[in-house]
This record gives C-alpha cells, sequence and structure tokens, in this order.
C-alpha cells in the first residue's frame, strides 16, 4: 500500500510547520519544562512539541525526536543544571544545523531556574537567551520567549520591568521604615 504525505505549502516551498515550537531539555528537567509547555499552550495557545505529549510508546523515538524538529519552527533549548549530552545534545546540534540552512527557523535559548549559564555552549550562547532563572512565573521572561517563538521584536513592557517593579517594591518598604523611625524619634 503507497502512502501520500500532503503538506501545506508556504509562499518558499517549504513545508509550513505543524509546531510552533520544539521544546529541547535534559530528562532531569522534564517536569518543570512540562510546566512551562502547558503555560506556552494554555497562555499563548502554541502546539507544543514535547517528548512526554508527542512520542507513542513502543514506537522508535529518535526519529520521531528528529521529525519533530523538523517539523517545528523554533526550537527552544532549556539549560539546567546538566551539562547537555546524549540526545539532548544532539537535538542542539541538529536545531543549530537546521538554522544554517532556514533562517526563518529560531533556535533559543533559555535559562531555566537553577541554571548554570556556563553550560551555554559557544554556538547557542551566539543567541539571545530567555532567562527563567528567577522562576517560571517571570512575565518578563515569558513575553520575551513568546516573541521570540513567534518571530518578533518584545518592544518595550509596559510599566516597566520586574526587576524594575521589585526595586521599587523595596525602595516603598525602605521608606515606610524611614518614616516610621522618623515617628518614634519625635516621640
Amino acid at each position: 500500500m503507497k502512502r501520500t504525505i500532503c503538506f501545506a505549502l508556504t509562499m518558499n516551498n517549504l513545508p509550513k510547520p505543524i509546531f510552533d515550537v520544539f521544546l529541547s531539555h535534559a530528562h532531569v528537567d522534564a517536569d518543570l519544562v512540562e510546566k512551562l509547555a502547558a503555560k506556552l499552550a494554555d497562555d499563548a495557545h502554541f502546539n507544543i512539541w514535547l517528548d512526554k505529549w508527542v512520542l507513542i510508546p513502543g514506537e522508535h523515538w529518535q526519529q520521531e525526536m528528529a521529525k519533530g524538529l523538523n517539523e517545528a519552527a523554533t526550537c527552544v533549548v532549556c539549560i539546567g543544571k546538566q551539562t547537555p549530552k546524549g540526545w539532548f545534545r544532539e537535538e542542539i546540534e541538529r536545531a543549530l544545523n537546521r538554522q544554517t540552512k532556514d533562517r526563518s527557523f529560531r533556535v533559543i535559548p533559555l535559562m531555566l531556574p537553577d541554571a548554570d549559564p556556563a553550560l551555554v555552549d559557544s554556538f547557542l550562547e551566539l543567541r539571545t537567551w530567555v532567562d527563567f532563572s528567577t522562576g517560571l512565573e517571570s512575565q518578563d521572561a515569558f513575553h520575551l520567549l513568546v516573541s521570540g517563538i513567534i518571530g518578533v521584536a518584545p518592544g518595550r513592557r509596559p510599566g516597566g520591568s520586574e526587576v524594575e517593579e521589585k526595586n521599587l517594591r523595596a525602595v516603598r518598604e525602605q521608606l515606610v521604615r524611614i518614616r516610621s523611625l522618623q515617628r518614634e524619634r519625635k516621640r
């Protein structure tokens, strides 16, 4: 029996990506990356390629991972506490190789909480990173990630950044303490 595979073609006659983003990660970071994947799917409505969600038990996972990477518009490389090795390393190399042939394909290094920046290799460090080192709830990092996945400049964030907000809160708390001390001195 003959199979016919159909692709939606873009104006460049390249297959249209099936997945918005392929999430590449070390096995030890799987639970954290799955939380990020859920946030991307639920909040930004992206179609995610995540091994835990896509791979079918009993099938050849190596070929499916290569296929998933080829069917994605973007690859996010999630760096954690361990040096990329094994299949994780292979995914990174395949993604970087694809990017050299397809300029529209984006490879985004992402620093997970407790990540070691020294683990980012020399080719990945040439790309703009997304830093979730303060936690997956960082709205600034999420905004940058979504911007990278869709391929647009993030622009200016309304209301300032989380760091600025945190600094303003600290200053306000200090002022409240100073006022309190001044009132006590007057008594």
